[in-house]
């Protein structure tokens, strides 16, 4: 979830640099100029630091919100996943897109 975040991030940044830049020769616009340029700079550094430190993240993190509980023949609780790639493609592909759009936007502005 923290790569999606990272896009989130993104996202955010690039909706102020593009307000900011539409807002021109005002301390509003330059404001946001600058927050939406940290914000884009903070997604990125998000993005590295998770790329850098997956495997301590995988080990450690666990959704236990999408998981379910069952035993065993011995009695023993196991999770299970049962989120399907179709929902985790989704939260993937949606942010990315728009970060795209955003990004793009800011770019011809």
């Amino acid at each position: 979830m923290a790569r999606v975040d990272s896009l989130i991030w993104f996202m955010a940044g690039f909706a102020q640099l593009f307000v900011g830049s539409s807002l021109e020769d005002s301390i509003l616009g330059l404001i946001l100029e600058i927050t939406g340029g940290s914000s884009v700079l903070l997604g990125l550094y998000a993005l590295i630091f998770v790329a850098r430190h997956h495997k301590e993240f995988e080990e450690a993190y666990s959704k236990l919100e999408k998981t379910t509980m069952s035993r065993d023949e011995q009695g023993r609780i196991h999770r299970i996943d049962d989120s399907n790639q179709v929902k985790r493609v989704v939260w993937y592909a949606v942010p990315i897109i728009l970060t795209f759009f955003a990004a793009l936007g800011w770019l011809a502005n």
